[in-house]
């Protein structure tokens, strides 16, 4: 007799609302091909516009006879392998109507987020075996769930989409062996830890590659001086000039620029262009006197790459060091030549530190003590935050 949990996994459907922005760059492409073949059961895949083009989760049973249904309000996600197989086993086996996997907002208790790349993740889903099957629901925002259809034709007539698992009560749980990560906010990050390298003599910024443009809000509302967005997807462009920013849209390489600035400021962008040493004199020419080149520059250095490489991997991901669109990768002294090279003299270095697990930490010391030479303060640093000045000017 077959199993029916695995008779079941090839009869969900799966209801997705796209990601505004997210869904025009590489980033995305490449976690949409990833978030689709850790989902080879799906029967069928409804894409949704908008909330207000379909009807609400009680007429959706109408649409789909399916007896399972995954909901992907937010696409921007990474999954465990055993999502299919975890959220499946939990509604079909009767222990729920509704399962969200665990995600950062809530997870098995006494386990630490210690992964920065793919196989790091897996490590660290591997980990959540050992707690609770199942946990409470405890009302977070769903970025995705698996609702069973009989669960949908009962729901009351007002629930929306967002608010349903929280309407189904207790017949909704979480869990507890199955991750998601999100990277929704990939664009929208304000980067207020940057601003404390910012000297208080700038009072004219142009950020490179911002995103909607948030670190510009930041430096505005905080500092009182002058940010200008300079943004190649024009759907963030669109979005920060209608929320009052002054933008500039087009590639960095390609744009000519009348003004003069304080300072200009590339937050984990110079690692995405092709040329960083041109991209960098031509932040010089874009400076006034005595102006400063503000950067935040991921390190490849970083334990997870390391651990990764040790295993024979280097797989991409939509963000973090391993990015897909990373073309360029720096160390610290490969960082520090490019400034050389670009005439930039550095104000401020500091480096961000995300500590060595314990497990690898002791694999290391084992080669210490065989004599390999270590650089412990690399290992530990995942990126670069530099405030560089360019001595006589542009």
């Amino acid at each position: 007799m077959s199993d029916p949990i695995t008779q079941a996994a090839a009869c969900y459907d799966i209801l997705y609302f796209p990601s505004a922005g997210l869904e025009e760059s590489e980033e995305f492409a490449l976690g949409l091909r990833d978030l689709r073949r850790r989902l080879p059961g799906a029967r069928r895949w409804y894409n949704i516009g908008n909330e207000a083009e379909i009807p609400g989760p009680a007429a959706f049973a109408q649409w789909s006879d399916a007896p399972y249904l995954l909901v992907i309000l937010n696409p921007a996600l990474l999954l465990s392998d055993n999502l299919e197989a975890e959220l499946l086993a939990l509604v079909a086996g009767g222990d729920a109507d509704c399962v969200l996997p665990s995600d950062p907002r809530g997870f098995v208790p006494g386990v630490f987020i210690d992964y920065a790349g793919r196989p790091g993740f897996d490590r660290f889903v591997a980990r959540l075996a050992a707690g609770p099957h199942r946990m409470p629901y405890d009302n977070r925002s769903p970025w995705l769930y698996l609702i069973a259809r009989h669960a949908l034709a009962a729901s009351p007539a007002v629930a929306s989409w967002h608010d349903l698992p929280a309407a189904l009560g207790e017949r909704t749980i979480i869990a507890g062996h199955a991750f998601v990560h999100s990277y929704a906010d990939y664009y929208c990050a304000d980067r207020a830890e940057m601003l404390r390298l910012v000297p208080g003599d700038v009072r004219t910024l142009l950020e490179i590659g911002g995103g909607l443009g948030n670190f510009c809000k930041a430096f505005m509302h905080e500092r009182g001086g002058q940010a200008t967005l300079l943004e190649q997807n024009p759907i963030m462009a669109s979005v920060a000039r209608q929320q009052g920013l002054t933008v500039l849209e087009g590639d960095f390489r390609d744009i000519n620029l009348s003004e003069r600035y304080d300072c200009v400021a590339f937050l984990d962008v110079l690692e995405h262009i092709p040329d960083p040493l041109a991209a960098l004199i031509k932040a010089r020419q874009a400076l006034k006197p005595g102006g400063r080149v503000l950067l935040s520059v991921p390190n490849v250095g970083h334990w997870s790459v390391v651990w990764d490489l040790l295993e024979g991997r280097f797989d991409y991901i939509p963000v973090g060091i391993l990015c897909a669109t990373h073309l360029r990768f720096f160390s610290r002294s490969g960082l520090q030549t490019l400034l050389d090279d670009a005439g930039l003299c550095v104000e401020r270095w500091e480096n961000t530190v995300s500590p060595l697990p314990e497990p690898f930490a002791a694999f290391l010391a084992c080669r210490t003590a065989q004599g390999v030479v270590l650089d412990l303060e690399s290992l530990a640093t995942d990126s670069f935050h530099v405030l560089a000045r360019c001595p006589g000017g542009a």
